[in-house]
């Protein structure tokens, strides 16, 4: 009886330590469950579109040099717009060579600002001064000239015109025929100034030859020193002058800046002959080549 007791002891004992055991194992496993630290998902980085820069287009002009804005920037005045142009790479020395009113060619790349669809860059890859060109004036529409007219001193105003690479102001007593380079006083056509621009290497005593043979059909051919000359036409190469009782005609060269003009004067003897003078040889003074 004693040895059934024993064994009964035993087996509750044998029982309630692996109950014991079985309830430490599940905290242990719970325990773990829970302090274990989730793994993190990798998540996709996402760059940014790439931004297109601006495509830089390449180009072509031809204008007048104003000049230097400051270092890197010129500005030149195309089709009577100014500009501001930077300096490319190895153009500075070509444009620090150049003088104010020098007519250039130059290539040069525009590309749009970032966010300002109006605004262009224009960059000068090259510039030069246009090759045998005058440079170009740019001159206003209208023009005042004094004037001494019937003893007094009076002020008109010429508006600008121009002709077969030139141009010139004229008076409101005159108009311009672009088309035959012809200056004609209105109330007489038969007062008028037949103007030409000289090619270069045109040879002076070539044209004064030519000149004495026209000019000796209406008289004695007189060579006007400059010294002598009162009209408002200012300085000129030559000027020879032939008269008889009904007409005057005078053949004048002048140059300007580089180019020359030949003008063909006819003057009838009549009372328009006051008001023509002055005011033709103040267009022809103000002559100048485009």
């Amino acid at each position: 009886m004693k040895n059934k007791n024993i064994t009964t002891k035993l087996t509750v004992l044998l029982s309630s330590t692996m109950l014991a055991a079985i309830l430490l194992s599940a905290c242990n496993n719970n325990n773990n469950t829970n302090n274990t630290t989730p793994t993190a998902t990798p998540t996709e980085s996402v760059s940014p579109a790439p931004t297109e820069s601006p495509v830089a287009e390449a180009k072509q002009g031809k204008g007048v040099f104003v000049g230097l804005a400051d270092s890197h920037t010129v500005e030149i005045t195309v089709d009577g717009e100014a500009a501001a142009y930077q300096l490319g790479e190895g153009t500075e020395e070509a444009a620090n060579a150049l003088k104010e009113g020098d007519a250039v060619t130059f290539e040069y790349t525009e590309a749009a600002i970032e966010g300002d669809a109006t605004a262009k860059v224009l960059t000068i890859t090259k510039i030069e001064k246009a090759a045998g060109d005058t440079p170009v004036k740019e001159l206003p529409a209208t023009k005042d000239f004094k004037f001494q007219l019937e003893g007094n001193e009076e002020t008109r105003t010429g508006t600008l015109a121009k002709g077969d690479g030139y141009a010139l102001y004229i008076f409101e007593q005159f108009k311009f025929d672009a088309a035959a380079n012809k200056l004609i006083m209105n109330v007489d056509n038969n007062y008028y100034v037949e103007i030409s621009k000289l090619p270069e290497g045109f040879k002076l005593d070539d044209i004064k030859a030519d000149a004495e043979k026209e000019l000796a059909a209406t008289g004695d051919v007189q060579t006007i020193d400059p010294k002598d000359s009162s009209t408002m036409i200012g300085d000129f190469d030559l000027m020879l002058k032939a008269a008889d009782d009904k007409l005057t005609k005078e053949v004048i060269v002048k140059t300007v800046d580089g180019a020359s003009f030949l003008f063909k004067v006819n003057q009838p003897v009549g009372e328009p002959t006051e008001g023509f003078s002055p005011l033709a040889s103040a267009s022809m003074g103000s002559i100048v080549s485009q």
